[in-house]
């Protein structure tokens, strides 16, 4: 009896992939959070064959747009219509949903850094004078924070396929789901649900080589 080499065994992956974001408020943030839509893109490294389990690291950048109406520390009326760019690392297990396709269910941690967020809105200050009432006064603002600085912590989890169109090529895609509290919102720490698409391609790395009996 002898063993005769087969393909090519990859058990790794690199690619790219991307794809809208969408968000929903929930509890107090589903009043003051609305017009909310995003995106993220990124790189992604993949462990696993086909019909094995494995893992799935990635570094992604992406936005939240979102407007937001609510009292601030000092409680004055508040609205801001604003843009923030994020980081996000994560690292989910991948277990196999079919043995003869690479279809993966996901689940694992993902932490995101805002690293720049710009607003544009007004205040709302109100109160009384002697002499002629109560008054209400809308002040323009505008503002910009920069730096680094953790705002998501969160569990995500979804499904992801993964086509092959070459020797070592694969179109992907995938739907994930992350529930949990986000402080991206002016450190306000409200409640979303996280959803994404991603779309994208894997270039599979060399392998060891598994060998059949003859």
């Amino acid at each position: 009896m002898c063993y005769l080499p087969a393909a090519v065994f990859a058990q790794y992956a690199i690619g790219i992939q991307g794809g809208p974001l969408f968000f929903q408020g929930a509890w107090e943030g589903r009043d003051a959070l609305t017009d909310m839509r995003g995106w993220t893109a990124g790189i992604q490294v993949v462990e696993g064959s086909r019909g094995e389990s494995g893992f799935r690291v990635g570094l992604d950048v992406g936005q939240r747009a979102y407007t937001l109406r609510a009292r601030n520390e000092a409680s004055i009326p508040e609205e801001f219509a604003s843009t923030s760019t994020m980081l996000w690392l994560s690292f989910e297990m991948r277990w196999p949903l079919s043995r003869k396709h690479r279809v993966f269910f996901e689940l694992g941690p993902v932490i995101g850094a805002e690293v720049h967020e710009t607003r544009e809105g007004s205040r709302l200050y109100e109160g009384y004078e002697l002499g002629s009432g109560p008054y209400s006064t809308k002040v323009p603002a505008s503002e910009t924070e920069s730096g680094f600085a953790v705002r998501d912590g969160r569990w995500r989890f979804g499904v992801t396929a993964e086509l092959p169109v070459g020797a070592r090529w694969y179109v992907t895609g995938g739907a994930h789901l992350c529930p949990g509290v986000g402080s991206w919102a002016r450190d306000r720490g409200y409640a979303t649900l996280d959803a994404s698409i991603r779309a994208g391609i894997l270039y599979a790395l060399a392998g060891k080589r598994k060998y059949g009996r003859r």
